[in-house]
């Protein structure tokens, strides 16, 4: 695969934020989100427009167009969910033939005493969308920033995303794991189809850009749940992803529902993954991408996991397992019940390679993703013993990443004194690695009238993960307005992997008397 380096990281994120408007959707109770009867695309399906009676005026109304509760599986007891609160859903005057939990269709609420029938979406890990918004936009930079900087991508046998980099002659590699991480890449996926600047987007190992977005999604789910349609339906809605533009068209319907008491038509509307088809088998025989297991003669769609030679044994034997991803996590015995093969060799039936598409399918790939990544969390291979990923691409060149925070990189006085004695001018400069950082760091300070009243230059040389702080003293004789520019530059050209975040600036109100002077605000000297 061919190397590409990300240069402007923040300038991706800066971006992120202007065309998700700055900010996540609000975030309702999960609690209240309940599995609903939807159509393939992922619409829900709303029960027919019908004429109600409505007792607070005596008369008849437009009822219906409600959205249809599917009950919960399995069922609960009759006691919880009496039979009467189930019934077959009826669309355009036809019966479907699915149950459906009765809902009132004048307030389109589920009857009285059927509440127990509905069942709630479990968002287990992927409930971490309802962070705050920087949260999404940090994870967002750690991965865009792991993957802009590593020698090459490849794709391990879920489909993650794995750097791989050479350090100190050392290979190193590492998928991306962090279900927040994996849940932002899903975000910025959906809205763009790239991931990083749009100047610069990082080359990634599949170039079907729904695959790495289900794949990112199943890696932030919980290992032991199941990835349902509900669930993703929920979460582009809860990311703000119906709010703004995307890399998938939308489509809507309109339903009622009831809005601060009041009963509404509202839109509902989804994504659009009807483009998108998922083939389980051919997904897996192409997996890990490239291919490296075994060392001596790679095979497409094989991997390794340590097995249980004797369970009987006194102790218990292992060995160390190499094969088709297939045969071993979707393989079904007789009663037709997943089941592990101690010699990696499935005796059974393989699970049939499920072929669908629209946001059946992409909900498939991502729950797909997710049990390769529970069957080889719980049969990890011992420390030393792995088959290592080859590095596939250039050694890393001397890059890093020199910043100056905006909130304590630069600090000066909010406000003073003409003839003050001196006050404290603190400069911090950060460098996030890999590579040694050199340059220098620059604060000027310019008054309302254009002149310069403080100029310092210092170099530095950082090593990684490193910062380095310099103070200076500052006084005024005359009153003004003091606008602070720190700068940190790095001695190279494209060395720096960010230069958005090289530069702050700070004001300073320098007063003529005693009135309103003095202190700090925050950090600030």
């Amino acid at each position: 695969m061919k190397r590409t380096f990300i240069f402007t990281v923040a300038a991706a994120l800066v971006g992120m934020l202007a065309f998700s408007g700055g900010a996540l959707a609000a975030t309702p109770d999960l609690g209240d989100l309940i599995v609903l009867y939807r159509n393939a695309s992922g619409l829900p399906i709303p029960t027919d427009v019908e004429s109600v009676l409505d007792p607070e005026i005596n008369d008849y109304v437009d009822g219906g167009r409600c959205q249809q509760p599917l009950p919960a599986d399995p069922l609960p007891a009759a006691d919880v969910c009496p039979t009467a609160c189930l019934v077959e859903a009826v669309v355009d005057g036809t019966s479907t033939g699915v149950t459906v939990v009765d809902v009132d269709p004048l307030s389109c609420a589920v009857v009285g005493g059927c509440e127990g029938c509905t069942q709630e979406v479990d968002f287990g890990r992927t409930s971490v969308i309802r962070s705050p918004d920087a949260v999404m936009v940090q994870s967002l930079a750690e991965a865009v920033s792991k993957l802009g900087t590593a020698a090459c991508l490849s794709l391990d046998p879920s489909g993650r995303l794995v750097t791989t980099s050479e350090i100190d002659g050392e290979v190193v590699s590492a998928a991306i794991d962090s279900p927040l991480e994996n849940l932002a890449i899903y975000w910025q996926l959906m809205q763009t189809g790239y991931l990083g600047a749009a100047s610069n987007p990082i080359e990634l190992p599949d170039p079907i850009v729904l695959n790495t977005a289900a794949r990112g999604f199943g890696a932030a789910a919980d290992k032991t749940g199941k990835v349902t349609v509900d669930q993703v339906v929920y979460s582009n809605e809860i990311m703000g992803l119906l709010d703004v533009p995307t890399y998938l068209p939308q489509l809507c319907v309109t339903v009622r529902e009831e809005v601060q008491g009041d009963m509404e038509e509202v839109e509902k509307c989804v994504l659009d993954y009807s483009a998108y088809v998922y083939e389980r088998e051919m997904n897996f025989a192409q997996l890990p991408a490239p291919p490296y297991i075994p060392a001596d003669y790679p095979t497409p769609g094989w991997f390794e996991y340590l097995g249980v030679v004797d369970p009987d044994a006194t102790p218990v034997l292992f060995q160390i397992i190499q094969g088709p991803i297939l045969d071993s996590v979707f393989c079904l015995d007789s009663l037709g019940l997943p089941v592990v093969p101690e010699d990696g060799v499935c005796l059974g039936s393989i699970a049939p390679g499920f072929v669908d598409g629209n946001v059946g399918g992409f909900t498939q790939a991502a729950d797909d993703a997710r049990e390769v990544i529970e069957f080889t969390h719980d049969r990890p291979m011992p420390l030393g013993y792995e088959t290592p990923v080859p590095l596939c691409g250039e050694p890393l060149p001397d890059v890093f990443d020199v910043s100056i925070s905006p909130d304590s990189g630069l600090q000066v006085p909010v406000r003073m004194v003409i003839g003050t004695e001196g006050r404290e001018v603190i400069l911090t400069v950060a460098n996030a690695g890999p590579s040694t950082a050199t340059g220098t760091a620059t604060v000027v300070g310019i008054a309302t009238n254009g002149q310069t009243v403080f100029s310092q230059s210092q170099g530095f040389d950082l090593d990684a993960n490193r910062t380095q702080s310099w103070t200076w003293m500052f006084s005024l004789d005359f009153a003004t307005t003091v606008t602070w520019t720190a700068t940190a530059t790095p001695e190279c050209d494209d060395c720096d992997l960010n230069m958005a975040n090289n530069t702050v600036t700070e004001t300073t109100i320098v007063r003529g008397t005693g009135s309103g002077g003095g202190g700090g605000n925050g950090n600030r000297p």
